[in-house]
């Protein structure tokens, strides 16, 4: 639950900027392009140094960069706290990149050191909605805290959080062992190059990036296709994004083997996204069938990172598909809303549904390809 509780606050650190977008607009008297770089430069850290810091990882210890991560985001929303300029400011956020980053590459690995083999499945799946959870929490006391403390206070409340799991951290997790040697600098093209080229640790960030390219996105634009439904869906998508993603965690374990479960996934966001179309052109409610859209959509999402501890069991391993995960995870999350939102200013409904058809066919097709030949590989090994 601690390391579970270190992602949810790490990913605070795009809800609270997301939540308080148009307080920060008025506070800075910044244009909205000029916030939207602010919101989006944590993740654009992940884009390019995902893999690296995943690869780093073993030789600095994986509770080391968690504690770095955890005290760095807190240090970091202290000064945010206290209204700096414009300009250091976005440095923060550029540094809260870095804080994101350790920790969603040191807490994930570090939950599957430290669970029994039959639990990782059932673990990643409770990890994987830890953005979900955050936006949630921030959505839902962020309002009060806002009216009673103003935005110096929602970002103090951060900073608190964060410094609270930093202690708890360094108080409950045993010290690491033995590190790895460091790589070399002129190593880490080649060793990024390798991340991509075997299955076990490319497969699940590359199926994770079709589960967040279509994510955000349909929670964005969805209710705004929903008419009358549009209030209720826009609170509750979010909720059933995260039933599905931690279910998922609950159906690779029991039913489904993780291999097996993101195929089925992927399949289903299709077949759904197909009757979404359907109910858009006969001009029917499309509440239900989004409900279960966004459902498959986090359970394709859960999926992929439950297939992370099913690969391989070498922590060294999991730490650099973590990595890949954060990467094409920012990739997806930065291309998706605007492809959709370019297919539905020219196609309209049908462009909301295309998409959703063309990821979740190339995600299945990649899952079933990518666990044939890693099964093929070591067989031959």
């Amino acid at each position: 639950m601690t390391l579970w509780l270190c992602g949810v606050l790490a990913a605070m650190q795009f809800s609270k900027v997301s939540f308080a977008f148009q307080a920060l607009q008025s506070a800075y008297g910044a244009t909205p392009a000029a916030m939207g770089w602010i919101l989006s430069t944590v993740g654009m850290v992940g884009l390019v140094f995902g893999v690296t810091v995943g690869l780093v990882a073993p030789a600095l210890g994986y509770r080391r960069l968690l504690l770095l991560g955890m005290g760095l985001g807190a240090a970091l929303a202290g000064v945010q706290a206290l209204a700096p300029p414009f300009a250091l400011l976005w440095l923060t956020r550029l540094l809260e990149g870095v804080s994101q980053l350790a920790v969603v590459v040191a807490a994930p690995t570090l939950i599957m050191q430290h669970s029994a083999p039959q639990h990782r499945a059932i673990a990643m799946g409770l990890w994987s909605t830890f953005v979900g959870v955050a936006f949630a929490l921030t959505a839902a006391g962020g309002s009060w805290v806002l009216a009673h403390f103003g935005l110096s206070g929602l970002l103090l409340a951060h900073a608190i959080g964060m410094a609270a799991m930093f202690v708890a951290v360094l108080c409950m997790l045993p010290p690491d062992g033995a590190a790895q040697p460091w790589p070399r600098l002129a190593d880490l093209p080649q060793l990024h190059a390798r991340i991509y080229s075997q299955w076990a640790t490319a497969l699940p960030g590359c199926c994770f990036f079709f589960y967040t390219v279509t994510a955000i996105a349909l929670l964005t634009f969805i209710p705004q296709q929903a008419g009358a439904d549009r209030p209720w869906l826009a609170v509750v998508l979010p909720l059933v994004s995260i039933a599905g993603t931690f279910s998922a965690g609950w159906l690779a374990q029991s039913v489904l083997a993780p291999a097996w479960l993101v195929r089925a996934a992927f399949a289903g966001v299709a077949l759904a996204g197909l009757a979404l179309g359907g109910c858009l052109g006969m001009g029917w409610p499309i509440a239900p069938v989004a409900l279960l859209l966004v459902y498959l959509v986090g359970l394709s999402g859960g999926a992929s990172f439950a297939l992370i501890p099913s690969l391989s069991q070498v922590p060294a391993v999991q730490a650099r598909a973590t990595g890949a995960v954060a990467q094409m995870g920012n990739l997806g999350s930065t291309l998706g809303p605007p492809v959709f939102a370019y297919a539905i200013a020219n196609l309209g409904g049908v462009g909301l549904v295309l998409p959703v058809l063309v990821f979740a066919l190339l995600g299945c097709s990649l899952a079933v390809v990518g666990t044939l030949r890693h099964q093929r590989a070591l067989q031959t090994s």
